[in-house]
């Protein structure tokens, strides 16, 4: 069994894939042939390759970074390697391996999938992160993107409550 503690971070998923495929494992920060860009990670099972990247919220924020993971993509796609991106509001889970790579394991992950609260919201989001997080969102199997949606829906009402308890109390001590 693999333990994930608190959220998910690019070095865990590192780990985590690491510790899964064994030796099958390239390695972290790979460099891209002719290039100065590099992947987060790379493993390779029956044959085939997978790059791995873990996309932060500065990959939904910035068009150029958008714009450098589509070349990143191609040129993986055109050495015939998948391609799996994680967004930072999944977390790794049983379910999420299963979901992203087609592996068993058992992965015990006790923070909930959704947004980290010292995140970024899409809210935040450039017009093309908007439209990565859209696809992203409707690639994932209905329970898994009703469970985001969820948490969503309760981080934004905890964030409106503390908002109002806030200014309720600035009101009251300067009376």
């Amino acid at each position: 069994m693999i333990r994930i503690d608190r959220y998910l971070t690019q070095r865990k998923l590192a780990s985590a894939l690491a510790e899964i495929v064994g030796e099958d494992w390239f390695g972290s920060e790979l460099k891209l042939p002719d290039s100065r860009r590099r992947w987060d990670m790379a493993f390779c099972t029956d044959g085939h390759t997978t790059v791995v990247e873990y996309d932060g919220d500065a990959h939904y924020r910035d068009p150029l970074k958008i714009k450098i993971d589509s070349e990143k993509d191609a040129i993986a796609e055109s050495l015939e390697y998948t391609v799996v991106r994680i967004p930072y509001w999944i977390q790794l889970d049983s379910e999420m391996l299963l979901h992203y790579f087609g592996i068993t394991a058992v992965i015990q992950q006790d923070f909930p999938h959704g947004f980290i609260t010292t995140k970024l919201f899409p809210a935040s989001y450039c017009e093309m992160g908007i439209s990565r997080f859209r696809r992203e969102l409707q690639s994932l199997q209905p329970v898994y993107r009703m469970r985001l949606l969820h948490h969503f829906v309760i981080v934004q009402k905890s964030m409106v409550l503390n908002t109002c308890c806030r200014q309720r109390y600035e009101t009251l001590c300067s009376q």
